[in-house]
């Protein structure tokens, strides 16, 4: 009798056990490339235009987004990073809280319960994109111009992108480029809202613009 019981359960663990590996999605893993950009994530085999598994985003050799899909959403605690790899958020898309920000960041407070807002991704992508975009103008460049342009992105509490203006500005030639370029931001493009005390608010995201006359 003992021994009978002990196979039947035996024999129901093992049922178990491939019942549960069979019901898990068939996963094929991508390895993308594009520009100086590399990501490797999974998809499913029946759906490939459905992330799901682990995700990975490296910019030329660092890596700058970490984190997990579950059906193309993010789940659970995902790892941004800025230039060389420096840490600079993480965030748990399961409880949607912040979780750590970067001691560099200026605008984070953590006794004061001050949180600032961020690009929903590494803060990478919306610096490249500028930088990448923006035509150094004919009279700039014969002028050896150089300097810094601030762009600062008015987020509203909604983590919506309302507006946004210079911060600081540097030559009329290189601050409408700035603009112009900033105004072609993707629209799907999304930000977490700065928060006081837990309650989100109104605030700024700001990105800094270097031109250099010495790299034309």
């Amino acid at each position: 009798m003992f021994t009978r019981l002990k196979y039947r359960n035996i024999f129901s663990f093992f049922f178990l056990f491939v019942f549960s590996f069979l019901a898990q999605p068939q996963l094929r893993k991508i390895n993308r490339t594009f520009q100086n950009f590399r990501e490797i994530y999974y998809v499913l085999d029946s759906d490939t235009s459905v992330k799901h598994g682990n995700y990975k985003l490296f910019y030329k050799s660092n890596i700058i987004e970490n984190g997990f899909y579950d059906h193309n959403k993010k789940t659970g605690k995902w790892q941004f990073f800025y230039l060389q790899g420096v840490f600079e958020y993480e965030y748990d898309f399961t409880n949607s809280k912040l979780l750590r920000v970067s001691e560099g960041n200026k605008r984070y407070n953590k006794e004061l319960k001050i949180t600032p807002s961020l690009f929903v991704g590494s803060p990478l992508k919306p610096y490249l994109f500028i930088v990448s975009n923006i035509h150094y103008p004919k009279e700039a460049k014969e002028k050896r111009i150089g300097g810094k342009v601030i762009l600062a992105l008015k987020i509203n509490r909604k983590g919506e992108l309302e507006d946004m203006y210079l911060y600081q500005r540097l030559n009329p030639l290189l601050d409408d480029e700035v603009m112009r370029v900033a105004r072609l931001f993707p629209s799907d493009w999304r930000w977490f809202p700065a928060t006081r005390n837990g309650v989100p608010v109104n605030d700024e995201y700001r990105i800094t613009i270097e031109f250099d006359p010495d790299d034309l």
